[in-house]
C-alpha cells in the first residue's frame, strides 16, 4: 500500500507545484452574478470603462477592476475611485433584500463629477459613504433608510444639490461616527437630527458649515462622543448654552451665524479650537477659556458684543482679541481691569442675562458715555476719582428677564432706579435698601419679583405694585392706589432725571 500512496502524494504536491508556477486562474472564484451585473452598469452609467478600464465582459472581481474590492466569495465589498474623473451618473435600488450591493462595506466615489439625482440605495451593510465633490443634483427623502450600519457620511462640496433637508430617517443610523454635509446646501433646522440626544451612541464629528440652516440648536443636544462640531456659516440663532453638554469636544466652529446671549460657562471642556466670531453673543469671556490646556490652538471673538476686560490667552493661542476690541467689544482697547462703575453695571447685566439691547450701548470704560438707561451728574457733579457720579438707571419695558443684582447697592451716588415693565424675577436685594444714602425712587412695578419687600427709608418713593409673589401690604400706604403712585413714581424719575443734567 506504501508504494500506491506515496506516488499519488508526488502527483497531487506536483500539480499544486504547477498550478503555483502558472497562477491559479483557472480556480479563482467569479463576481457573484448580480453583483457582476451592477458593476457593468455602473461603469456604464459613471463612465468608468473609459476613465478605469472596467471592460465590457470581463470579470470585476478576478480582472482586478481598479477600486474594486471583493471577497473570497466573489462579492464586491468595497469600491473606491476618489478622484478618478468619473463623470455620468449612479443609480441604486428601492429594494432593501435586492442581491446586489448588500456586501457593500465602503463606497467611496468623492471627488469626481457625477451628477444627476442620488437614488435611493439598497446597501445594508454599508459603513463609509463618500459622496464629497461632486455634481448631484437632488437627495431622495428616504435615502438613508437602507444603510443602518452606516458609520462615515460625506456629502460637502456638492453645489448643484438643490436645497434639501436633513431627512427624519437619520436617527437610524445608530453606529454614526462622520456626518459632513459642508457647502451643499442644506436647509431647514436641526431640530430633527440633533433634537434627540440618544440618538448617536459614537457621533464624534459633525460639519454642517457653509449651509443655510436656521433656528437654533436644540436644548437637549448632548453628548460624551462629538469632538468636532463645526456649524459656520449658516443662520442659526438662539444661545450656544448647548455647548457645555458636550464633555467630549475639543473642535468648535460656530462663527458667522446669529446666536445670541452670553458665552457658556466651558467648565471642565478641554477645547483646542473656539470660534465663534461674528454672531451677536454678549457678556464676559468665561475663565474656563483662558486656562485651557497646552493643547489650545485658536480662540475666535471678533464681530461680537463681548464686554468686560480684553482677554489674555497664551502666546501660543492664536486669536484675534485685538480685533474684537478695536471693534466694540470689551471695556479697553488693551489689558486692564474696568471701571469701578462699569464692572457694577455689567454685573447688573450679568444677572439680567447680559440682554443684546444693553450689550449694543453699553461699550468702552465710560458708563456716563451714552450708556442707556444710565443717567450721570453734570460735570460739576465728580467723584473722588474726577469721575462723573451714575446717578439714575431707568432700564424701563425693555423686556429683560432674570433678576436683580445686588451690585446696584454699589452705586452708591443712585438717586433713583426705575425697572418697571419687565419680567424681572426672584428677590430685591436688601442691599439696595440699605446701601444708597441719596436714593430717592424705586419703581419695580409690574415685574414678577416675590419675597418680602425690603423695608426702605421714609424719603423713597417705592412703587412695587404688579408683582403678585411680591408681598408689599406692610409697605403700601394708606389712600393712594397703584396706579395713583405708579404715576408719581414717574414723575419722580422725571424729575430726578432733570436733576441729573441741570
Amino acid at each position: 500500500m506504501a508504494a500506491v500512496v506515496v506516488p499519488n502524494l508526488l502527483v497531487v504536491a506536483c500539480f499544486f507545484l504547477v498550478a503555483g508556477v502558472h497562477g491559479l486562474s483557472d480556480f479563482h472564484i467569479l463576481t457573484d452574478r448580480a453583483d457582476a451585473a451592477y458593476m457593468h452598469r455602473l461603469a456604464a452609467a459613471a463612465g468608468a470603462n473609459a476613465a478605469l478600464q472596467w471592460v465590457a465582459n470581463s470579470d470585476p472581481c478576478n480582472d482586478t477592476w481598479r477600486g474594486v474590492n471583493c471577497n473570497g466569495d466573489g462579492r464586491v465589498v468595497g469600491i473606491d475611485v476618489h478622484g478618478c474623473g468619473l463623470g455620468g451618473w449612479i443609480f441604486g435600488s428601492d429594494d432593501a433584500n435586492a442581491s446586489s450591493l448588500a456586501r457593500f462595506r465602503e463606497l467611496d466615489l468623492g471627488d469626481n463629477n457625477l451628477g444627476g439625482p442620488l437614488p435611493v440605495l439598497a446597501l445594508p451593510r454599508l459603513q463609509r459613504l463618500n459622496l464629497r465633490g461632486n455634481a448631484f443634483k437632488t437627495i431622495p427623502e428616504l435615502f438613508f433608510l437602507h444603510m443602518k450600519k452606516l458609520e462615515h457620511f460625506s456629502v460637502g462640496n456638492n453645489t448643484w444639490l438643490e436645497p434639501w433637508s436633513l431627512p427624519a430617517d437619520l436617527r437610524l443610523l445608530a453606529e454614526l461616527q462622520t456626518f459632513e454635509a459642508n457647502n451643499a446646501h442644506v436647509n431647514g433646522t436641526l431640530a430633527g437630527f440633533l433634537g434627540i440626544s440618544t440618538a448617536f451612541r459614537y457621533l464624534s464629528n459633525i460639519s454642517l458649515a457653509n449651509n443655510h440652516l436656521v433656528g437654533p440648536v436644540p436644548a437637549s443636544f448632548a453628548s460624551e462622543t462629538i469632538a468636532s462640531l463645526d456649524l459656520s456659516n449658516n443662520n442659526l440663532s438662539g444661545p450656544i448654552s448647548f455647548v457645555d453638554n458636550l464633555s467630549g469636544l475639543s473642535v468648535l466652529r460656530l462663527d458667522r451665524n446669529n446666536f445670541t446671549g452670553p458665552l457658556p460657562a466651558l467648565d471642565g471642556l478641554l477645547l483646542q479650537v473656539f470660534s465663534v466670531a461674528h454672531n451677536r453673543l454678549t457678556g464676559l469671556v468665561p475663565p474656563p477659556l483662558l486656562h485651557m490646556s497646552a493643547d489650545m490652538e485658536m480662540v475666535s471673538l471678533a464681530g461680537n458684543l463681548l464686554q468686560g476686560p480684553v482677554p489674555q490667552f497664551a502666546t501660543t493661542v492664536q486669536n484675534d482679541v485685538a480685533e474684537a476690541a478695536a471693534t466694540g467689544s470689551f471695556c479697553r482697547l488693551g489689558p486692564g481691569p474696568c471701571d469701578v462703575d462699569v464692572t457694577s453695571l455689567l454685573a447688573i447685566a450679568a444677572a439680567l442675562h447680559f440682554p443684546e439691547v444693553l450689550s449694543r450701548s453699553w461699550k468702552r470704560n465710560d458708563a456716563c458715555l451714552g450708556w442707556l438707561g444710565v443717567h450721570c451728574g453734570g460735570e460739576d457733579d465728580m467723584d473722588n476719582g474726577g469721575r462723573r457720579r451714575v446717578r439714575g438707571i431707568n432700564l424701563s419695558r425693555l423686556g429683560l428677564n432674570g433678576t436683580m443684582d445686588p451690585a446696584f447697592a454699589s452705586l452708591v451716588s443712585l438717586r433713583f432706579i426705575s425697572l418697571s415693565g419687565n419680567n424681572i424675577s426672584g428677590g430685591l436685594p436688601p442691599a439696595i435698601a440699605t446701601q444708597l444714602p441719596s436714593l430717592r425712587v424705586l419703581d419695580v412695578s409690574d415685574n414678577a419679583l416675590a419675597g418680602k419687600l425690603p423695608k426702605f427709608r421714609r424719603d423713597v418713593e417705592v412703587c412695587a405694585e404688579g408683582n403678585p409673589a411680591l408681598n408689599i401690604s406692610s409697605f403700601s400706604p394708606p389712600g393712594i392706589s397703584g396706579h395713583q403712585r405708579s404715576g408719581l413714581v414717574v414723575a419722580a424719575v422725571a424729575v430726578l432725571v432733570l436733576l441729573c443734567f441741570f
